[in-house]
Parts: structure tokens; sequence; C-alpha cells
């Protein structure tokens, strides 16, 4: 959301599958916040955290390992950066580059997601757990497969919602310049801009502050970005 940021010497580097990952320090410090809620329970407030940390960064590896899966197959190297409250995956479309293979590289992400999911909801109905979003249950092993399975549900379809830059913002936006390559970019930044403000607000009137900002930022953005090409 925030863009690509200069590499620290405290930056975590390795790669996977032959594609570089890169996860920065803020990357950890978001999570720190999105989970500082679990911290309110005295005896095991720290060891959910560090399990918290372990499944967000898993989960939001698997997603953009699908972006960078795809980008690969198609023949564009790929690399992918985990930073603030998410990641990226950085490529540069070459050869035969078009709107089916944009939209099949960008889906890949979410789909890698929903894998995931099923894979932990498996996983809770195996070792015998009742299945509850955010919750999995008892023994720690429980409480990782419920906090993956809620965050590659929940997380995943927010970010399908058509608003730039996420996901299903950005398969928005291709498909409206495929329909209008004049007007698209346009009409998916007013698509961005209306859905933006009313899931933020929807989720400020549910008390999901954090969301609701985050969301109305988004739309803050892409009415700046309308004014900007207009």
């Amino acid at each position: 959301m925030f863009g690509p940021i200069q590499p620290t010497r405290f930056d975590l580097a390795f790669s996977l599958f032959g594609i570089p990952v890169r996860v920065t320090p803020w990357f950890w410090l978001g999570g720190v916040l999105l989970g500082y809620g679990l911290l309110r329970d005295q005896e095991r407030g720290p060891t959910l955290m560090l399990i918290w940390l372990g499944v967000m960064f898993v989960s939001i590896l698997i997603h953009e390992l699908g972006h960078a899966c795809f980008a690969a197959l198609f023949g564009y190297p790929p690399s992918i950066m985990l930073y603030q409250f998410g990641g990226v995956t950085l490529y540069q479309p070459m050869h035969a580059y078009s709107t089916a293979k944009a939209i099949l590289i960008t889906a890949a992400g979410p789909a890698f997601g929903f894998v995931l999911a099923a894979a932990s909801l498996i996983a809770l109905y195996m070792v015998g757990s009742a299945v509850g979003f955010g919750q999995g249950g008892t023994t720690l092993w429980q409480e990782a497969l419920g906090m993956s399975a809620s965050i590659n549900i929940f997380w995943t379809i927010l970010n399908l919602m058509p608003v730039l830059p996420l996901d299903g913002g950005q398969i928005c936006r291709e498909a409206c310049i495929a329909a209008s390559p004049r007007r698209g970019i346009f009409v998916a930044l007013w698509i961005s801009v209306v859905v933006g403000a009313l899931i933020g607000l929807g989720m400020f009137y549910t008390r999901q502050t954090f969301g609701g900002i985050m969301f109305l930022m988004l739309a803050v953005q892409n009415y700046q970005e309308v004014q900007q090409r207009r």
C-alpha cells in the first residue's frame, strides 16, 4: 500500500524456489501492532504473539509466492518484499504481456491464500477442534491453525475488494482498461473511491477501527489519483 522502501542492514533476505525474498523490520512491527490484543492474555500473551507473527509471515509469503510463481511461469523474473502491513511482488512485464496474464498473476495470490486456508481448516478438523475463525482451540497448534484459517479467509476476501492497489482493485483496473482503453483507468479509480469509502465507513460502524482507517485512506489516495490524471 505504501510502495517499496529502501533496503536496510536489518532486513532478512533469502531465496525461496529461486525467488529473492526480502523482509524489512517494519513488517514485524506492523505484525505486532495488528496482533497487540493477544498480549492481553496474561499467561500466553507473548507466546501467542510469536505464533501470530509466524502465521502472518507464512500467510503473506504464500500469498506473494502465488503472484511470483505465475509471473515466473510467464517468463517475468519476480522478487518478493514483505513490509509494513503486507507484501508486494515485483516483476517487469516484458514479452507477450496481456490483460489475461496480468489478471492471472494477480489472482494467483488470493488463490494460494484460499488453498492455505483450506489446508488449515482440514488440519483443524483432523485434530478434532471445533472450527472457529480466529480461535483455533486450546493448544498452541490449534491456535496457530485457527489464526491461519482466519487470516487466509478474511484477509483474502478483503484483498479481493475492487479497491486499488489491492488485488481486487488491480483485477478491476485490468478489466476496465481492456473494456475502455481511454476511460478504463478512471472507471477503476472511481470504483476504488466509492467501494473503499463504503467499506471504510462500514468497518467504523462495526468498530473495526484499523480496517476503517486503511480503506478510507485508500479511498482518499484513489480520489487524489483521479484529480492528478485530469
